[in-house]
């Protein structure tokens, strides 16, 4: 039972912090420093060793007499692409003249529109976009209708349906830069080649920030962990204290003419305060508040000049003054010790 005491006056001591600034500072704070650390260093790898590539390389092979680019392909990554597209023979069996003639393949720009015409009723392979970072989504289907090309018996080369076209032995390739959706292309491979291979590259001209986010979390665990520290450590008491400096102010008694008379001659005296005073003082603060005016000011007198005679006035004022000057006397010693006295009685009864 005598120990808990002794606690308390530990804990009160003001050299001492308090529970709650200990848990702050030594707990919560660092925290918050370790979460800054963490977030800033992630943001640090993201923006050197995990930053994304400018260059996307994806791959695929399939088995088609025409290959087509869904839209929204082309742009999928970035404006600036190209595609690739290799060509394999027949097989090894074939002869000599045959391995000697390499298959030509054309690849065409033009509209999804006008690709499906010219592919109606054929076996098309579809790009449908990114697999993964490394891989083309092709998917494979027949395009309803009646082919364009067996009506008109138009060399795909030669048709105005394509807004560029360009044809090449085994591979060809063509480098684009657009931003239209719409856009497709279409890639017409002949009847030797039985396997075909695709390679679409894109140049990324912005990079997806991904360390920004972390730098911004990094910065606000640090300012957490400094407010931690300083103010969110701080004892309620002393931050209402320091809020509110005008209510203390309104809790200073006021000092009344006597207390201070009695304060420059008998020192103490002037510190004691008579019960009706604190009650009226009370009363007073209790009203302003409850938002109470309290009585109503009294009118102003107006004086009249015409209504008084200023010489008689002036005659009555210098007798006031003689009268005065004639009742001043000096006071004695014994009389002042008395008054005294007597202004030291009255202050014990106003205690009591």
């Amino acid at each position: 039972m005598e120990q808990v005491p002794e606690e308390k006056d530990e804990m009160t001591r003001p050299g001492k912090p308090s529970r709650h600034s200990m848990i702050m500072r030594g707990i919560v704070t660092p925290i918050f420093g370790l979460l800054a650390v963490t977030a800033i260093v992630l943001g640090i790898f993201n923006a050197t060793v995990w930053k994304p590539s400018a260059h996307v390389d994806a791959h695929a092979r399939t088995k088609a007499a025409y290959v087509v680019t869904d839209p929204g392909v082309l742009p999928l990554v970035d404006s600036k692409v190209t595609m690739r597209v290799d060509a394999a023979s027949a097989g090894t069996a074939a002869s000599a003249d045959q391995d000697s003639q390499k298959p030509t393949i054309c690849m065409a720009l033009t509209t999804a529109k006008d690709a499906a015409g010219w592919t109606a009723g054929h076996d098309v392979a579809r790009v449908r976009g990114l697999g993964d970072w490394q891989t083309l989504s092709v998917g494979r289907d027949t395009s309803p209708g009646k082919a364009v090309k067996s009506d008109q018996g138009v060399a795909f080369q030669d048709s105005d349906m394509w807004q560029q076209v360009t044809c090449s032995d085994s591979s060809v390739s063509m480098s684009l830069k657009t931003d239209d959706p719409q856009a497709v292309l279409l890639v017409a491979v002949p009847q030797g080649a039985h396997s075909l291979g695709l390679e679409m590259l894109w140049q990324r001209d912005k990079l997806p920030n991904f360390a920004m986010p972390f730098y911004f979390a990094g910065g606000l665990l640090a300012l957490l962990a400094v407010l931690s520290a300083t103010v969110f450590a701080m004892d309620p008491v002393k931050r209402r204290k320091q809020t509110e400096p005008e209510q203390e102010a309104e809790e200073t008694p006021e000092v009344s003419v006597a207390q201070a008379l009695g304060n420059a001659i008998l020192p103490g005296l002037g510190n004691r305060r008579s019960p009706a005073s604190g009650r009226r003082l009370r009363h007073a603060r209790g009203q302003a508040r409850q938002g109470d005016p309290g009585p109503p000011p009294r009118p102003p007198v107006v004086i009249d000049p015409r209504n008084r005679n200023l010489v008689a006035d002036q005659q009555e004022g210098d007798d006031r003054r003689a009268d005065d000057m004639s009742s001043t006397r000096v006071i004695s010693s014994k009389e002042m010790a008395s008054y005294l006295a007597r202004l030291a009685h009255e202050g014990e009864e106003g205690r009591q």
